[in-house]
């Protein structure tokens, strides 16, 4: 059962995004000549106005493949999939589509994860009748930099090292992340922006009941008032997803994360199947977390994602022209199989994570 939430949970973050393509498609007025969710044979296949809809066997992707993207080959899978008589999709080919509108219908499955994610989080919040604010309330007794030059009761974190404090969490991210350096801390006070520099910090206050070294701040605690406050609330929250999602492949990069590190789909169902069972909060939490982290995958500048075709709509604004289908396609296959790799490579380390327990 597990496993079920797992797949469900995965096709359904799959449907919003390709929904997001397939409705920004239609609203510009390119023909659509498929609809897909998964891969693999269909279990579920119906042609309507010139539109094939399937539900494949695998969920771990899907497709909207639109008027001008089909090659020859894939439009004769397409007529041998459909028993129906053919009809033709209404409207014009994705090419011939001004590149701003191409641009929004390249970006909208992102932008739809996102949202989703938003929605998410604000469902969570509808019962919450306080929270934990990025202004701090106070200081434990030892803590060092209680001063006019450093930190005041009333401060709101505005920014520490690489970090945007959205929520609490960024802040408490922020200090594990950069434990052992200087902290470059930015807070706003009275309404003005300060930047307080590089403050040596350490985690050095200890606490008696904890039995453990803090660094010393006490954050306010705010109170909804009105519902109307929580979507702002889930809009920060988002943020700070996508913000980890940034700061997790920068930590990538640099090589402070190695790729073993990595979580792939047996990882997340795994890890979504397990808060299945003991905290439906957390596991929709983690769901809202996984679906902004989708929406910033897929506009990474790799062929064969939404990023790879937004940098094709990008070279053809710069340069005036567009890229030879020729070279896309030698692009987006160097693209399939570097995203395949990866998925293979992540997906044998998520197995022998379950393995070893």
């Amino acid at each position: 059962m597990n496993y079920v939430v797992a797949i469900l949970v995965f096709g359904l973050m799959i449907l919003v995004h390709e929904l997001g393509h397939f409705i920004v498609a239609k609203l510009s007025g390119v023909a659509v000549v498929q609809f897909t969710i998964g891969f693999g044979p269909a279990i579920i296949k119906k042609k309507y106005k010139g539109t094939l809809y399937a539900l494949r066997l695998l969920p771990i992707g899907g497709a909207v493949m639109m008027k001008g993207e089909e090659d020859e080959q894939s439009e004769k899978i397409l007529t041998a999939q459909s028993a129906l008589p053919e009809e033709e999709a209404k409207g014009i080919a994705f090419p011939d589509a001004p590149l701003w509108k191409r641009f929004l219908i390249c970006i909208a499955g992102a932008c739809m994860n996102f949202l989703s994610g938003v929605v998410i989080v604000f469902l969570l919040l509808l019962p919450a009748q306080s929270y934990t604010t990025t202004t701090l309330g106070g200081f434990m007794d030892g803590f060092q930099y209680e001063s006019a030059q450093y930190f005041q009761k009333g401060d709101r974190l505005v920014k520490v090292n690489e970090f945007h404090i959205y929520t609490f969490a960024d802040f408490s991210t922020a200090l594990t992340l950069g434990a052992g350096e200087p902290f470059h801390v930015v807070v706003e006070r009275d309404g003005k922006r300060l930047d307080l520099g590089e403050i040596p910090m350490e985690a050095s206050v200890w606490n008696e009941e904890t039995q453990s070294y803090y660094y010393g701040f006490q954050m306010a605690v705010g109170e909804y008032t009105s519902w109307t406050q929580k979507p702002g609330m889930a809009l920060r929250t988002s943020m700070s997803y996508l913000q980890s999602a940034v700061a997790g492949l920068r930590m990538m990069i640099s090589g402070r994360v190695g790729a073993n590190d990595m979580m792939g789909t047996v990882g997340i169902a795994n890890e979504i199947g397990t808060l299945a069972k003991t905290n439906t909060r957390s596991m929709w939490n983690f769901i809202a977390f996984i679906s902004v982290n989708l929406a910033f995958v897929n506009l990474l500048p790799i062929p064969v994602l939404d990023g790879g075709k937004i940098l094709f709509l990008l070279f053809e604004l710069v340069a005036r022209r567009k890229l030879d289908p020729k070279y896309e396609s030698y692009a987006s296959l160097v693209g399939l199989v570097l995203i395949l790799g990866l998925f293979v490579f992540v997906t044998y380390n998520d197995i022998l994570r379950l393995i070893r327990g």
